[in-house]
């Protein structure tokens, strides 16, 4: 079993850039073909937008342990809606009891569950089948970056076809910004890390792609990038005032001055 954190941000097309608004759709409708199924079973997850803030939504799957068994994309078509088939394959849903499906778009994050009941009667039979190559995870550590920042991406294929995935990443209006390899390791994972350098391999603030290739397949997964990181400014701090008390002087009291009376002797 996989246990990968994917991290999958907004996409953009290469040819025809997309402007995107920081509006996101508040929530969106989920719904299963059924409830509950049974292994070897396809599971149908559909649904719909109430605005188009961009055009994925990022899906990871977990089993009943909490340990991550694939990551995909729901792709939002023109009428706000998406929709998607996943064979229960015996290899990866073998376990009886609750799997969680976590979707992101945007801000917004929703957990929906379904639960696998029982084995199929064929599921100990050993079906043959070739698996197809094809990159099943790809991922950055953060979801944005700034100047000299080390940019790392991981990924995970299906099988061994090739000794490396040939990567490359795209700015905000489609034109290239570096092209990576990234040589796949004997778990079939792949790493490559580069510099972010403002100015040299990124030029302009904003959404970039990452366009990883291998055999016949491409996988894309997407990071934002801002020449000037986030600044948090911090309250002021309000002092409060010193009110000082009056000080009040007690009044001088003079005592009159009594003058004796003067006493003249007769003139004899």
């Amino acid at each position: 079993m996989l246990g990968y954190v994917l991290g999958i941000t907004l996409v953009l097309t290469a040819l025809s850039p997309l402007v995107f608004t920081d509006a996101f759709a508040d929530s969106f409708v989920v719904n299963f073909d059924k409830q509950f199924y049974d292994v070897d079973d396809s599971l149908t997850i559909s649904g719909e937008v109430t605005e188009i803030g961009m055009p994925i939504i990022a899906m990871s799957i977990y089993d009943p342990d909490g340990k991550i068994l694939s990551a995909n994309n729901l792709e939002i078509s023109s009428e706000k809606t998406f929709t998607k088939t996943i064979l229960l394959n015996p290899s990866f849903y073998e376990k009886i009891g609750e799997y969680l499906i976590k979707l992101d778009y945007g801000k917004v994050s929703e957990k929906h569950y379904f639960v696998i009941e029982g084995e199929s009667s064929d599921s100990e039979i050993l079906i043959e089948s070739s698996d197809d190559p094809e990159i099943i995870l790809l991922y950055t550590e953060q979801k944005q970056y700034t100047d000299k920042d080390v940019i790392k991406i991981t990924g995970l294929v299906s099988v061994l076809d090739s000794p490396s995935v040939l990567i490359g990443i795209y700015d905000p209006f489609g034109m290239p910004a570096g092209f990576y390899f990234g040589t796949i390791d004997s778990n079939l994972e792949f790493t490559t890390s580069f510099l972010a350098k403002d100015g040299v391999n990124f030029r302009v603030d904003g959404i970039y792609s990452i366009k990883a290739h291998y055999a016949e397949t491409e996988t894309i997964s997407f990071f934002e990038y801002s020449k000037d990181s986030q600044i948090t400014i911090e309250e002021p701090v309000v002092k409060e005032p010193v009110v000082k008390e009056p000080v009040v002087k007690e009044p001088v009291v003079k005592e009159p001055v009594v003058k004796e009376p003067v006493v003249k002797e007769p003139v004899v």
